[in-house]
């Protein structure tokens, strides 16, 4: 079974320095990924879908 690597809203601002609003602003209009469902009342987000999506922007900035 595929262990599942998270990382909770409120730790991904602190490693990004950007605030909750953004997060919220790059789901809905840069196709940054979602939360996860049933992920409580602190959103979780796939690492790893957070990891390939900065990459697909450094190369979109290239």
């Amino acid at each position: 079974m595929q262990q599942l690597n998270v990382i909770p809203r409120s730790r991904l601002c602190d490693e990004l320095g950007v605030s909750r609003s953004t997060i919220k602003r790059w789901v809905e209009t840069r196709r940054f990924p979602k939360p996860l469902k049933a992920s409580g009342q602190e959103p979780l987000f796939d690492a790893n879908q957070v990891k390939e999506w900065f990459a697909n922007m450094e190369v979109k900035n290239d």
